[in-house]
């Protein structure tokens, strides 16, 4: 159990950098500075990648410890009272960072649409499809994101 702890940690310090991330790639989207813009997104896709290997090692971690499928809730139904004031406190982390995330993706989805509307740009002009979490081209418009992911 110490071992998926730690992993636990560490992927949820990674999760708030990666909060921090966002916030700054908004930051640069309102600061509509070219080079701002591009480091931003380049880290991004940095941390996006580094996100679906700490996901997968987490799940790996989590099987392992017999947890598999399970929700945080239900994790810490099956702990005793010390690991579950452990885990609390780091559950409550993980979706800090998340929502932090969330947050600051959208504020600049939505900076950014509004941006395209003003300039005349359409959704159907853009005509993409965005790519899933192991870097695959999806067919249908709506992406996935390991942030959905019921974990």
């Amino acid at each position: 159990m110490q071992n998926f702890k730690k992993s636990l940690e560490n992927y949820v310090t990674f999760l708030e950098e990666a909060a921090a991330g966002e916030k700054e790639k908004y930051t640069a989207v309102l600061s509509y500075d070219p080079k701002r813009i591009d480091r931003a997104t380049s880290n991004q896709q940095a941390m996006n990648m580094r996100l679906a290997k700490m996901e997968e090692q987490r799940e790996a971690e989590q099987k392992r410890v017999g947890l598999e499928g399970l929700t945080f809730h239900e994790i810490l139904e099956r702990l005793d009272a010390q690991e579950r004031s452990d885990f609390e406190q780091l559950f409550r982390r993980f979706e800090c960072a998340v929502d932090t995330v969330k947050y600051y993706n959208e504020k600049c989805l939505s900076f950014v649409q509004g941006g395209l509307q003003m300039l005349g740009v359409t959704e159907d002009a853009l005509a993409c499809a965005p790519y899933d979490a192991d870097g695959k081209r999806s067919e249908n418009a709506a992406g996935t994101s390991l942030f959905e992911t019921k974990v």
